[in-house]
């Protein structure tokens, strides 16, 4: 029991094993490891016949010569009723003779095919890494672009403002030469107003939205302001969605009970 096969019996327990048997030369020494994993002690001599149960063994030894032997395996397999076991050799040398490996429904892992299992995950992790550095960068870019659009904010919002207030007099100028209106007429009139609105402010606002950023943006800003005839003194409070959600198409209307947003 080396301090390596002792990491991956912590790490065994972290994931699940229910049960750990420890061997060691000295039956002393496995003793007291297996009071620190709540773990069975036997000595080197039963190694072969618990084969018979073990699903997986991991030897960490400095033997000169192999702990497990292919006629060791064999042996319990008779007995296993074609149960797969695996053997993970972290051993220099080798503890598990390498033709254990030949025999059926047993799997030999050595240094070296772990070393390739480590290669293999610090290359999907480097890859990984990479993936997130580009979405990271992604949206850098987005939130950059983001906060330049937040100086056209209070602009389009006074846009849509002066909008809704020239639906809601008309309509309130037409309601004597209208009439009383059903749901479905009033609904129509609303729909009709609202569709003019919108396409009138979408050029405008779309332009303005291209110019976030650039140094001429307070002049366009400012000829908004003029050609429309905007208060800023009108521009509503603004809260974090207001902000981060002012659409391209703005949809508005308001009626004579107040105003409601489509």
């Amino acid at each position: 029991a080396g301090e390596m096969a002792e990491l991956a019996a912590r790490h065994l327990l972290s994931n699940g094993v229910s049960s750990i048997i420890v061997a060691n030369r000295t039956f002393d020494r496995a003793v007291e490891v297996a009071e620190r994993f709540n773990a069975l002690p036997v000595s080197f001599d039963e190694i072969g016949s618990q084969l018979l149960d073990v699903d997986i063994v991991i030897t960490s030894t400095a033997s000169p010569e192999y702990v497990i032997t292919q006629s060791q395996v064999k042996k319990s397999l008779r007995k296993r009723r074609n149960r797969p076991i695996f053997f993970i050799d972290i051993a220099v040398p080798r503890d598990v003779q390498p033709e254990v490996n030949d025999l059926n429904n047993v799997y030999l892992y050595d240094i070296d095919d772990l070393k390739g299992v480590i290669e293999l995950n610090m290359a999907q992790r480097q890859e990984a890494a990479v993936k997130a550095g580009r979405i990271v960068e992604e949206e850098v870019v987005k939130y950059e672009k983001w906060l330049k659009t937040l100086a056209v904010v209070p602009t389009i919002i006074s846009l849509r403002n002066k909008a809704a207030s020239i639906i809601r007099a008309e309509i309130l100028k037409s309601n004597s030469a209208l009439g009383e209106l059903t749901p479905a007429q009033y609904e129509a009139i609303e729909t009709l107003t609202t569709s003019i609105a919108e396409k009138m402010l979408n050029d405008p606002i779309l332009f303005l939205k291209g110019k976030a950023g650039r140094s001429s943006l307070n002049t366009y800003l400012d000829l908004t302001k003029n050609l429309f005839n905007l208060d800023n003194n009108d521009t509503v409070p603004q809260n974090e969605e207001s902000i981060s959600s002012v659409p391209t198409k703005t949809r508005i209307f308001c009626s004579d009970q107040g105003r409601r947003k489509f």
